[in-house]
């Protein structure tokens, strides 16, 4: 579909039980897809940015995101927890669907402020949310996100 969001990009049923383990297990799965090799950095990233104001949305989903230079090229990284995640959200809700942007230094103007204002303009409609939250299978996130944010 692209090179921003494929199924390798998807990890579902994760048991992390924090935001910190989740930023850890996007940004291990970052060195995995060959997006970053310093996931300390983008870890600092994503934490760095969530200490500016939350990324939490509403009914269990956040997005967090980082621009940094150790990101080799834009892409983003779900993660769907196994029980949720304490996080400020909008509504309180624990996190359980993190769609994480990783965006390289260099493009933080252009391509991270598209892609975070298509993302958090689709996530503003329950009935994806609902859709997103419901998939069984990473194609079918891929598929869910494609139509409505890479499009």
């Amino acid at each position: 579909m692209s090179t921003v969001l494929d199924p390798s990009h998807i990890l579902l049923d994760v048991p992390v039980t924090t935001q910190d383990e989740v930023f850890h297990a996007i940004a291990a799965h970052a060195v995995t897809l060959g997006l970053t090799t310093d996931p300390a950095v983008l870890v600092e990233g994503l934490a760095a940015r969530e200490a500016q104001g939350t990324t939490g949305l509403m009914d269990g989903i956040a997005i967090p995101h980082a621009k940094s230079a150790a990101v080799a090229q834009a892409a983003l990284v779900v993660l769907r927890t196994h029980d949720g995640v304490a996080w400020e959200t909008l509504d309180g809700q624990p996190v359980r669907l993190a769609i994480s942007l990783l965006i390289p230094e260099g493009e933080a103007g252009t391509t991270h402020l598209k892609l975070l204002s298509k993302v958090a303009r689709t996530l503003m409609k329950a009935p994806v949310r609902a859709e997103l939250l419901a998939a069984e299978t990473p194609e079918a996130l891929v598929e869910i996100l494609g139509e409505h944010v890479l499009a």
